[in-house]
């Protein structure tokens, strides 16, 4: 199973180079991007096209970007039934999400970011990566 975790570039540096070696401890390839789709593409390039190897993949993600993350997740989703309804393999897929701990309340429940000086959730992070905490399969 390929193991990739996905970071945002908003976390302090001590966070994310501690996230990193607790990655590299549990075989995690650690993609580092600002912004969705150039997360999925260094995804795409960590995962061997034609395999039908499974992924496991774990993002550290706020409260309003994990919205648009849910809704490109929908539309892997539909993908892969369509894949399966047609008779093609389909790659089975594992999503957990840990939470960005910082920031201040706005109004609408978002966080806002503070780059730099954000860190993710320890217990939720260290759970995911162990392989708990799945909220998807694909």
């Amino acid at each position: 199973m390929r193991k990739i975790l996905l970071l945002p570039f908003c976390l302090s540096r001590p966070a994310q180079e501690s996230i990193e070696r607790l990655a590299a401890e549990n075989g995690y390839a650690v993609v580092v991007a600002h912004s969705t789709a150039k997360a999925l593409s260094e995804v795409r390039r960590h995962v061997v096209p034609g395999s039908g190897e499974p992924v496991r993949i774990v993002g550290v993600v706020c409260d309003g970007r994990a919205k648009k993350v849910w809704a490109g997740l929908l539309v892997l989703k539909a993908r892969q039934w369509g894949k399966q309804a047609i008779g093609l393999k389909a790659r089975r897929i594992e999503l957990a999400r840990v939470g960005i701990v910082g920031g201040t309340k706005s109004v609408f429940g978002r966080r806002d970011c503070r780059v730099g000086f954000n860190r993710a959730d320890e217990d939720s992070l260290r759970r995911a990566l162990t392989g708990g905490g799945t909220f998807m399969r694909i």
